[in-house]
């Protein structure tokens, strides 16, 4: 068994090992972490809070472990994805707008970007609805990958810290096979 000072120890090289910003800590009881980034699309690389609880358990120590997804990665994909939304929902208005201005030549608030040096040019109004739908499309998978990416991402918050108490568990009983965290 490994005394709770000395488990203490190992965690926390170890969670500095893997570049872990330590938030607050009270030795040999309690560490609290920030791991992963904003940028970050799976279990492990998502930026999150790991709070790490060590307490005696006979002659060894129990760890336990408690994740929670950052606020600000949270509130990111949420924004992001009603702000995509709106994006797509204004560049479908542009291309039916412009398409109906194409077929009626009834001007709407949005068949200006049609003319070119004053006088409606089909081939570029052709375009602009093209490109506007490609892009309004482009934007609904990229919110559909996004939500997959939560969906995925938030019932395996757990990895890292899992992953972190096995490899402390196989570094202690590796140096000595009679030891157990």
């Amino acid at each position: 068994m490994l005394p709770i000072e000395q488990a203490y120890t190992e965690l926390k090289n170890s969670l500095l090992k893997n570049k872990c910003k330590i938030v607050e800590e009270k030795p040999v009881k309690y560490i609290q972490i920030k791991q992963g980034s904003l940028n970050g699309v799976l279990p492990k690389s998502a930026k999150k809070t790991v709070k790490f609880n060590l307490s005696s358990e006979g002659a060894g120590t129990k760890i336990t472990s408690s994740t929670e997804i950052a606020s600000d990665w949270t509130n990111m994909t949420i924004f992001g994805n009603i702000l995509a939304a709106v994006m797509a929902g204004i560049l479908l208005w542009i291309a039916s707008d412009m398409q109906n201005y194409l077929e009626t030549a009834k001007a709407g608030y949005w068949s200006w970007l049609a003319q070119g040096y004053g006088y409606p040019n089909s081939s570029n109004t052709l375009f602009m609805i093209n490109m506007t739908r490609a892009l309004a499309a482009f934007l609904v998978v990229a919110i559909i990958v996004e939500i997959l990416i939560v969906v995925y991402v938030y019932p395996r918050k757990n990895v890292f810290a899992e992953i972190t108490l096995k490899n402390l568990m196989k570094m202690t009983c590796s140096e000595n096979p009679s030891m157990n965290v």
